[in-house]
């Protein structure tokens, strides 16, 4: 049992080779594409000229060397201080080969590097220009042009720094976004506690990514197959999706046995419907996060032996801290598993630690915690001499195993006539009746009860009535208590999600404004 009281257990920052180091001995066959278009229903996965991707890299880390070089040379004024800031690239590409070459063509001339969504609209790029002002945009050539940065740009490069900046958005779902301020280093001290705890005999990492590079659950896929010496086949989930159902008895991946496909609920759900559980059942693990699965999408896929990892991590920690090992989930075990090598986690309520089984705060210690937002810095990021400490937006429980449960996020939780309802809980609930294919639940200001829980849903049939879900609701199967059960329903053709699944708040609320639908309930 935890002691109360007892202080973070300090994971520091583990020694790394450098990003020099691991591209001397990145094997020249490591991508491998996931063609776009008609062609790949023959040939779904094309191994690119690794000596045309590997001159691309060259290429523009040349063409960054000689920026850098240039305006060393300009000269300034002796009552003129040196610029401290570093050069920085803004990568907004959305090709994946030709956003990952120009990844490693600013590792390796030691520039600092922020990753974007090219599908951002005008109020992302414009909250992100408030925050950076890049020396170099790469970008899509067919696509908008980056308007929004119009402020000074970096002209001088420093001395080599260890922790060079790698800026990673998060935060996007509300329409204001946020760089996450990572390093190297952190990056790769959570790829090492991945491979401590999925590979420990120091095999290779091979991974299918279909989640975006922008995304820190993307990127790390990637470094995990460069650090271990490993494959990654890289492409659209909709090219997947395309993929023959008559081929998937012919693995597309060298060694699927030991190789890792990372996913979102929503998509496991559309692969499981898709006939694609057979295949994916062939993974030596399929890592489930960005989003809160529901129990009939967990039931479902252990009836299929899909042997999900589900796991707990964001933006901030680098991805997972917390994974089940792989077999666990298919053994029953439906925790977000237990602590990851390179990471400590405590529960904590107004700063003092919980015994095992007490919800409260989620706090992360790890060598792999992002040193703050740039240029947005936050409370909740707590630095230390060897590591840092994020204080989440989660709740949750140890248990006495050591294993983490989370409950829901206290930036969600309902007050609604003194109760507390977590919205996770009611809408895994309503999931889980088979009557919804998509819902939200949040609590919209009331007179009387200060919030009513509404739930905002997309209805399976057309037929579907707010009566016969609270219905479903009272069954002994779903059974909620009362005061849980929504008190206003509302029906959208679909809502605003993004890549990752998560919803964005933002645009739902605006969607529903303009319906007038906030002062009605059913």
């Amino acid at each position: 049992m935890a002691a109360i009281g007892k202080p973070l257990i300090s994971k520091p920052l583990i020694s790394q080779p450098s990003p020099q180091a691991v591209w001397a001995t990145l094997r020249k066959d490591w991508l491998i594409k996931l063609e776009d278009g008609q062609n790949h229903l023959q040939h779904p996965l094309a191994a690119l000229s690794c000596e045309s991707w590997f001159s691309l890299v060259e290429s523009r880390r040349i063409q960054l060397t000689q920026r850098s070089d240039k305006q060393l040379k300009n000269k300034q004024p002796k009552t003129e201080q040196p610029k401290t800031e570093r050069p920085l690239v803004l990568l907004a590409e959305s090709d994946p080969v030709h956003f990952l070459a120009g990844f490693w063509a600013a590792l390796l001339a030691d520039w600092d590097i922020t990753l974007a969504n090219p599908h951002w609209g005008t109020q992302e790029w414009a909250s992100v220009s408030q925050l950076i002002h890049p020396t170099v945009i790469w970008s899509d050539p067919s696509g908008p042009i980056i308007t929004a940065f119009n402020g000074p740009h970096q002209t001088l490069r420093p001395q080599p720094n260890p922790l060079a900046k790698i800026l990673i958005p998060t935060g996007g779902t509300s329409g204001s976004v946020k760089l996450t301020c990572h390093s190297w280093a952190t990056l790769l001290t959570a790829v090492t506690g991945f491979q401590n705890h999925f590979a420990p005999d120091g095999s290779t990492i091979n991974s299918y990514c279909v989640l975006p590079l922008y995304h820190v659950s993307g990127l790390m896929q990637a470094l995990r197959t460069w650090h271990s010496g490993g494959q990654l086949v890289i492409g659209h989930f909709k090219s997947l999706l395309s993929y023959p159902l008559s081929k998937l008895e012919a693995p597309s991946l060298p060694q699927l046995d030991n190789s890792f496909i990372s996913l979102v609920p929503t998509q496991l759900t559309r692969l499981m419907q898709s006939g694609f559980a057979p295949w994916l059942s062939q993974f030596r693990g399929v890592l489930l996060g960005g989003a809160p699965p529901w129990p009939s999408l967990l039931t479902r896929a252990k009836a299929h032996g899909i042997p999900l990892c589900l796991s707990y991590g964001m933006t901030e920690t680098a991805a997972m801290v917390t994974a089940q090992r792989t077999q666990d989930f298919l053994q029953g075990d439906l925790s977000s598993g237990h602590m990851m090598p390179h990471a400590t986690v405590r529960i904590e309520q107004e700063g003092q630690g919980l015994r095992d089984g007490s919800v409260g705060q989620v706090v992360v210690c790890s060598g792999a915690i992002a040193h703050n937002y740039h240029n947005a810095p936050s409370k909740r990021f707590h630095t230390g001499l060897s590591t840092n400490a994020f204080y989440t937006d989660d709740l949750g429980y140890l248990d006495t195993d050591g294993q983490l449960h989370i409950t829901g996020r206290a930036s969600r939780k309902i007050i609604s006539g003194g109760e507390n309802i977590f919205p996770d809980e009611v809408e895994a609930k309503l999931r889980d009746t088979g009557q919804v294919a998509d819902v939200y639940v949040l609590g919209l200001p009331h007179p009387d009860w200060g919030e009513i829980v509404t739930a905002v849903y997309v209805p399976a049939t057309k037929s579907i009535t707010p009566t016969q879900l609270k219905d479903c609701l009272l069954t002994a199967d779903q059974q909620l208590s009362r005061y849980k059960i929504p008190q206003q329903w509302i029906a959208l053709p679909a809502l605003p999600r993004n890549a990752q699944g998560k919803l964005n708040h933002a645009a739902l609320i605006e969607q529903l404004s303009a319906q007038k639908l906030n002062g009605a309930s059913d």
